[in-house]
C-alpha cells in the first residue's frame, strides 16, 4: 500500500471537499463548520452523509479507544476508522485509503450539529486529512509581534488556550489554541490553524476580563475569537520555538533535550499511534518539526498576566 507523503502547502493543491447530503439543515451545519475553518485543504475529499433512526454500519468488534465525547475503533481487520459520538447517535466511517468518509445522524443528533462539529467531526476530519498528507498536532500555533512562529503543545489543563487568549490581547497572530495540522513548507513543516474559537474556562476569563463570548456548554468554556481579544488569525506557522507548558510560580524557559522534544510532540499527536500505513508519515513531520525549533519546558506563572510580553523577552535570550 502506498503511503501519503506529507503534502506541501502550495495555493496550487486543487483543495475542497464534496458534500452529499439530503438533510438541508445537516448539510447547512457542515457547509458552515467547513467555510469557517479557512482551511486550505490539500486535496479533494469526500462527505457522504445519511440521516436515520438507525446506522447503515454493521458491527464493530475491534478494541475501542474511549475519548471524552467519542469512540474510535481503527486498524485491522477493516482499515477503516469508527469514530462514535457519544453525547448523541452519530457515527462516522472513514476509508481505509482514500478521503472519504460516509456520517450517520439519528434524528436526535441534527439539532446538535453545531455542537458535533467542535467534538465529533473535528477527530474525523483528524482522520480524512490524513489520507490528503497532513497530520494532527494539539497544540497552540503563534506568531509574535517580532514575525517568530510558536507551538506550545500541551493538553487542556496546561494554560494553552489561556496563554493564547492572553497573547492575542497583545496583538499576537493566532492560528489555533487547540487543533493544528502538520503539513510540508518547503524543508520546513508548518502548523495549518483550524480557525476556532479560543475556549476559555471561568478562571482564565477573569484573569483576562474577557466580556462576552460565546457558551460552550459541553465544554464548560467560553469561545472568544482572536479579533475579540485584539490579535488576529493567521492561517499558517512555522515554528521556530517549541514550547511544552506546566503551571509554575513563575514563568520560565529551559531548553530540551532533543529526545524529550520528540516525545512530547508524539505524546499531543496521539493518533500517530494509529493506522501504521500512516504513522511513518507523522513521526517523520514530528521529527522534522523538532529539528526545525529552538524547543523549551515553558512554565506559566501569574507573573504572565503582568508582563505578556515576558515571552517574547525570554525567548531572546
Amino acid at each position: 500500500m502506498t503511503r501519503p507523503e506529507i503534502v506541501e502547502t502550495s495555493p496550487g493543491n486543487a483543495g475542497g471537499y464534496e458534500l452529499d447530503c439530503a438533510d438541508p439543515a445537516v448539510e447547512a451545519g457542515l457547509r458552515a463548520w467547513l467555510t469557517e475553518s479557512e482551511l486550505a485543504w490539500p486535496g479533494r475529499f469526500r462527505i457522504s452523509v445519511t440521516v436515520s433512526p438507525t446506522p447503515p454500519f454493521g458491527s464493530d468488534t475491534r478494541e475501542p479507544l474511549r475519548q471524552p465525547t467519542v469512540v474510535i475503533q481503527a486498524g485491522p481487520p477493516s482499515g477503516t476508522v469508527r469514530v462514535m459520538w457519544t453525547s448523541a447517535p452519530a457515527m462516522a466511517v472513514v476509508h481505509p485509503t482514500r478521503p472519504e468518509v460516509a456520517l450517520w445522524f439519528s434524528p436526535e443528533a441534527v439539532p446538535h450539529i453545531a455542537e458535533a462539529a467542535r467534538t465529533f467531526l473535528l477527530v474525523v476530519l483528524v482522520f480524512v486529512l490524513r489520507r490528503l498528507g497532513w497530520y494532527h498536532v494539539h497544540g497552540a500555533a503563534l506568531r509574535d509581534p517580532e514575525g517568530h512562529g510558536w507551538l506550545i503543545a500541551g493538553d487542556s489543563n496546561c494554560g494553552k488556550s489561556t496563554t493564547t487568549a492572553l497573547v492575542a490581547s497583545r496583538g499576537w497572530g493566532i492560528g489555533t489554541d487547540d487543533i493544528g495540522f502538520l503539513a510540508a513548507h518547503g524543508r520546513k513543516i508548518a502548523v495549518m490553524g483550524f480557525r476556532s474559537r479560543i475556549a476559555l474556562r471561568s478562571g482564565g476569563r477573569s484573569l483576562l476580563g474577557a466580556k462576552g463570548g460565546l457558551p460552550l456548554p459541553e465544554r464548560a468554556k467560553e469561545g472568544y475569537w482572536p479579533e475579540e481579544l485584539g490579535g488576529h488569525w493567521v492561517p499558517e506557522i512555522l515554528p521556530e520555538i517549541i514550547a511544552f507548558p506546566t503551571i509554575g510560580e513563575q514563568t520560565e524557559l529551559a531548553p530540551m533535550a532533543p529526545r524529550d522534544v520528540l516525545a512530547g510532540l508524539v505524546k499531543w499527536s496521539q493518533w500517530v499511534l494509529y493506522e501504521p500505513v500512516h504513522s511513518q508519515e507523522h513521526l517523520d513531520a514530528l521529527g522534522r518539526l523538532a529539528n526545525q525549533a529552538r524547543c523549551y519546558h515553558l512554565t506559566l506563572g501569574p507573573d504572565l498576566f503582568e508582563r505578556p510580553d515576558l515571552l517574547v523577552e525570554l525567548a531572546r535570550r
